[in-house]
């Protein structure tokens, strides 16, 4: 079986009795306690115990989700993350969030006519200097939760974002989504309404598909963090960085050269309000390291320039030496 038949083909009745019973038993109990969650949803569909499933998805011909339903009543329809710009022929500067973003060159980069790219809070960085994004990524539902205003005031710009995220960006600041172009992606094994399948399956199935997917060997992650997907419309990997995802789109996008901004990777600060508490110094050797050694694996020798402008970054050099002489 490949992963597009699996994602087209599961039997979702078993999650929408499950969803169902989530839905009633929270009327009853406000929130649901871990105990009787845990009874809900069972271990290979754990990654949906904590979802708002008031919200719900359906699916393209293809597999990958095409629209968003607030309780029975359509939101957004998604465009395929291939098609939410047009194919990029221009160079892209990827704006990130570190401190390192502070102290860039931004008189050059208006200068040079390449396409701006951000993720998460940055959009309101940019602006203050002059500049609007043609792109933003997002994929942490905390941060849409919190922050969600940042989705709601980059109004018009296109939005590739993760379905948990959408969905709490909707449910906290409920114009968010509106009045844009927007493309709704999902994890690998972590796909709304299916059961997550073991690491051997999960390579079996990528074999068969014609591997879209590189999946480190003897990975230690639990949680399927690591990895790099070359067809989004089938899952990306989120690494611990939204970073990473951001790239794993432009590259599907067509980007040929690619510079990174604040791309830091430690520290606490970020360059917008009330950014969450960051984690990445504590995955960095586990997750974040190994999944740019993905990265260079999937796109070596494929004419692509990747360059991280970071001055603080740990990432060694030799991760962005994609095309060796």
């Amino acid at each position: 079986m490949t992963i597009q038949e699996y994602l087209l083909h599961s039997n979702s009745d078993a999650f929408s009795s499950r969803r169902k019973w989530q839905l009633l038993t929270g009327r009853f109990t406000g929130r649901l306690n871990r105990p009787l969650s845990k009874m809900i949803w069972p271990r290979s569909q754990k990654h949906l115990r904590h979802f708002d499933h008031e919200y719900s998805f359906t699916r393209d011909k293809i597999g990958s989700l095409s629209a968003v339903f607030f309780k029975q009543t359509q939101l957004i329809r998604s465009i395929p993350v291939h098609e939410i710009l047009p194919q990029i022929t221009r160079p892209v500067t990827l704006v990130t969030t570190g401190p390192s973003a502070l102290d860039y060159d931004w008189e050059s980069l208006r200068r040079s006519g390449r396409m701006i790219v951000t993720v998460t809070g940055g959009t309101k960085f940019l602006q203050d200097r002059g500049f609007n994004p043609e792109l933003l990524v997002v994929t942490d539902p905390d941060f849409c939760k919190l922050n969600g205003f940042h989705i709601r005031d980059a109004a018009g710009i296109p939005l590739v974002i993760e379905y948990r995220s959408a969905a709490a960006a909707h449910r906290y600041f409920p114009t968010s989504l509106d009045h844009r172009r927007v493309s709704l992606i999902e994890r690998v094994n972590k796909w709304y309404g299916i059961p997550e399948l073991s690491h051997e399956s999960l390579c079996s199935m990528n074999r068969e598909s014609g591997s879209p997917f590189v999946i480190p060997d003897n990975t230690t992650d639990r949680l399927g963090r690591l990895g790099w997907s070359n067809r989004l419309a089938l899952g990306f990997y989120p690494s611990s960085t939204v970073a990473f995802v951001a790239l794993q789109v432009l590259v599907e996008l067509g980007a040929k050269d690619i510079e990174i901004v604040g791309m830091d990777l430690g520290g606490t600060h970020s360059v917008y309000a009330n950014a969450l508490p960051s984690k990445l110094q504590q995955t960095y050797s586990t997750i974040i390291l190994p999944s740019f050694f993905s990265m260079k694996s999937a796109l070596a020798g494929r004419g692509i320039r990747i360059k991280n402008l970071s001055p603080v970054s740990p990432l060694p050099t030799e991760i962005f030496c994609l095309n060796p002489n």
